[in-house]
């Protein structure tokens, strides 16, 4: 009789704690919404929507609290995956007139990146290995020559990178999760590539020029939006450039390759790249694609792609109003290209003139933006090497090297695009000005501090758990 009479025995009790622990704790954070969106509403019939908001605000703070400490992972992929959108909500907050947008765009971007890094390491710790040592010395020249002239404010964003990089050299992912964040990464790309492909083809710049002309009424829709013997104009998608965009796709083409095999949003992100028509983009692309096919032993996929996008290419050419632009840079008539060429020259010229370097801020586009007789220099080895000196110019170049060798030797799919992405991306900035736009940095140094860390920590990899064979994901 006592089992029927007495049914929560000790026994009993004990199997079925977990269900009961889970209910309690489901009815107390229920009680406490209630509570909170009761005193809430009560504040705000008693003193007026201000007061209403504050309960509002202090539960959403706690809420914040509690899942960057308990969630941080999740919440870096949060804070990762929207990065790209960072330059619409700041461009479309200066145009509804919010106040201060450029210390909230900080605030929403570089402040919250570094706070989870900096619990990251205090959980997973950091060993320093070659690439960061190369690093620190490239860091430590800069700042003494900062010290001695240079605008703080270049600086900042000169070095804006080391914080993505930083976050990836003090995570840990399992295996799932790094494909997860790898389908949705492409997935994220196409989305953004779908919205430049309506606005290159449906919306026209109409809208675009519209947007610049009220945010920005001195300058209006900038000359890097078109180029010579280009009949349209470069698509950027909701990012500030279209080379930051290129730079993106090609990014995701890369995560494309190793991970997924579903086309659709590969054609969607190949059609992103060639709109916005920045050759450097061009040629990483195929150079990283390429030596991810030959390292994989996917000769046969390569051919197969790379007709596909021979002809898609030769196809939208006509489409895409760009028969003379081809015309112009294979002529080398094209006005970017005489630029891209005489800033090389007179970029070597100042650095070997210059070999304590100029400052921050003393040469490159952002001086330009100010002072049209400035130093026009287009490459950002070059740039950094200008700023802060000869010897800190080549620690950059030693710390991209050495990454590119510690990358190499993790054979597994994160290793491999972090390779093809540290290649694809040190084209670009051969060409361009490509290191200091923060959205970007975080697409492009996360994964390679993710993989560094991998072939640091021996027998402790980045990514935990046995991969997947290559080519065998979904989308």
């Amino acid at each position: 009789m006592l089992p029927s009479l007495f049914p929560l025995s000790q026994e009993n009790l004990f199997m079925n704690s977990q269900p009961l622990e889970n209910s309690l704790r489901s009815a107390f954070l229920i009680s406490i919404v209630i509570l909170t969106l009761m005193t809430a509403a009560l504040r705000w019939i008693v003193a007026g929507p201000v007061a209403g908001a504050v309960p509002l605000l202090g539960a959403a703070a706690i809420a914040l609290a509690w899942l960057v400490l308990n969630r941080t992972v999740p919440m870096l992929g949060i804070v990762l995956a929207i990065m790209p959108m960072h330059y619409i909500a700041l461009a479309l907050g200066t145009f509804y007139g919010l106040p201060h947008m450029i210390t909230m765009a900080t605030a929403m971007s570089e402040i919250p990146l570094l706070l989870l890094t900096f619990i990251l390491w205090r959980r997973n710790g950091l060993r320093l290995g070659a690439p960061d040592w190369f690093l620190v010395a490239f860091f430590t020249i800069a700042v003494i020559r900062t010290a001695f002239g240079g605008g703080i404010k270049g600086f900042v964003e000169d070095f804006s990178f080391l914080i993505p990089y930083a976050a990836g050299r003090v995570t840990v992912l399992t295996g799932a999760q790094d494909r997860l964040w790898a389908k949705r990464a492409v997935w994220i790309a196409a989305v953004l590539s779908a919205v430049g492909l309506v606005e290159f083809f449906i919306l026209g710049n109409g809208p675009r020029r519209a947007l610049y002309a009220l945010v920005f009424p001195e300058e209006g829709l900038p000359d890097f939006f078109g180029a010579s013997g280009l009949e349209g104009m470069r698509e950027a998608s909701i990012m500030s450039t279209p080379t930051v965009f290129a730079a993106l796709c090609m990014v995701a083409l890369i995560i494309w390759w190793v991970y997924l095999r579903n086309p659709i949003p590969a054609a969607i992100v190949f059609g992103g790249l060639l709109t916005a028509v920045t050759r450097s983009a061009w040629i990483g692309t195929a150079v990283a694609i390429s030596v991810l096919a030959l390292r994989l032993g996917q000769k046969k996929r390569l051919a197969i792609y790379a007709l596909l996008g021979i002809l898609v290419f030769a196809a939208a050419v006509p489409i895409l109003g760009i028969r003379d632009y081809i015309f112009f840079t294979r002529t080398g008539q094209d006005d970017s290209q005489q630029v891209h060429r005489a800033s090389l020259a007179a970029g070597l010229d100042h650095v070997v003139s210059h070999p304590l370097g100029t400052g921050a801020e003393s040469v490159g586009p952002r001086i330009v933006a100010r002072d049209s007789a400035a130093m026009h220099i287009e490459s950002s080895y070059l740039i950094l090497a200008a700023q802060y000196g000869l010897l800190a110019g080549l620690c950059f170049v030693g710390f991209v090297l050495t990454a590119i060798h510690r990358t190499w030797i993790i054979c597994t799919p994160l290793g491999y695009v972090a390779t093809a992405i540290l290649m694809g991306f040190g084209i670009m900035m051969f060409f361009l000005p490509m290191h200091d736009d923060f959205p970007l940095d975080c697409w492009v140094w996360f994964p390679i501090g993710l993989t560094v860390r991998s072939a640091l920590d021996q027998g402790t990899p980045a990514v935990s758990g046995s991969p997947q064979r290559l080519g065998r994901g979904t989308a």
